[in-house]
């Protein structure tokens, strides 16, 4: 495993060849770290909250780990609760080392090839993560995929926000852009409803604060909210800003849909920045990427992904202080 570190004057992050990850990402005029994170790199190995991870193939999950790629079924490894996929599934590219094929002073990529057939997925496939510092606070993610067969694919990057030394999430507000949301069973996976935000507890059109969902009087979140239905040219879809510590994150993407996590499966992690042993609501996660269980929801956005097609979804992660 190898150590990356990039940034300039005013904010540096740093990586892990492991899952091309982000392990921390701090402002100069700030020590705090923004993201969790393990101090140990060794502590990764054993991590199953895929605390900054580029997550695929397939992000999110896939019902009963099977999905129609053209004319042809495929199954594909059932690593949550031996039912479904999740992730890409239990040996997925956020639990391989990647290569640094690139660095420098502002920018570094991580490449991964997976054979055909890795986690049942078809196609070899060459994976690429690009990690820059855009002036004067920005952390702008490239990932791109091609493969030499048809296939479906749906990369996200998994890190866990915590813009506060509070230990959890209670004074973060948040507005995303999105008029409607996934709603799901039991399982997490979507129904296949679209359902409006209107009157609901996943109404982030207007800044909202985090303290019911923390203080256990709301329920908690782990749902994709519908931002378009295609990939789209680079726009705005979420803030989030912690009043203790005054300091914004303003995220930019490409993609149809924005996971909302908030991180309230963490437990018994091992210490973390500031020798803290991570807990639920510890952090929260905002991961662009397409709407989950696409191949299985005929009324969802495709991701299919046509042989020797490059796929890319760019993300920018914009920090400011009050």
């Amino acid at each position: 495993m190898q150590l990356a570190q990039i940034g300039n004057d005013h904010l540096k992050a740093t990586f892990l060849s492991y899952g091309a990850r982000i392990v921390d990402i701090r402002m100069a005029e700030n020590d705090l770290p923004l993201i969790l994170g393990f101090p140990d790199s060794m502590d990764y190995l054993n991590d199953t909250a895929y605390l900054g991870a580029i997550v695929g193939r397939v992000a999110n999950r896939i019902a009963f780990g099977k999905a129609k790629i053209g004319s042809h079924f495929f199954e594909f490894d059932k690593n949550e609760n031996a039912i479904q996929t999740l992730h890409g599934g239990a040996k997925s590219c956020a639990f391989q080392n990647w290569q640094i094929e690139q660095i420098d002073h502002m920018s570094v990529t991580f490449a991964l090839s997976e054979p055909g057939g890795h986690m049942g997925f078809p196609g070899n496939c060459h994976l690429k993560v690009k990690y820059e510092i855009m002036p004067p606070m920005c952390l702008k993610i490239t990932i791109q995929a091609l493969s030499d067969k048809d296939g479906i694919c749906n990369l996200a990057s998994h890190p866990y926000f915590c813009l506060d030394d509070s230990s959890d999430i209670s004074a973060h507000e948040l507005q995303i852009n999105a008029k409607h949301y996934l709603p799901v069973n039991d399982l997490s996976i979507p129904t296949g409803e679209i359902n409006s935000v209107s009157n609901s507890q996943f109404d982030f059109l207007h800044p909202r604060k985090l303290t019911q969902i923390v203080a256990g009087k709301e329920e908690p979140i782990d749902h994709n909210f519908c931002l378009s239905e295609t990939q789209t040219t680079l726009r705005e879809v979420a803030t989030l800003s912690s009043s203790l510590s005054n300091i914004t994150l303003t995220i930019s993407s490409t993609e149809a849909g924005l996971q909302f996590y908030t991180g309230h499966h963490l437990s018994a992690t091992p210490d973390g920045y500031n020798k803290c042993s991570y807990k639920p609501f510890s952090g929260l996660c905002l991961e662009p990427q397409a709407w989950p269980d696409a191949p299985n929801q005929p009324g969802f956005p495709s991701i299919f992904l046509p042989a020797n097609t490059l796929y890319q979804q760019i993300s920018c992660f914009e920090f400011n202080m009050k």
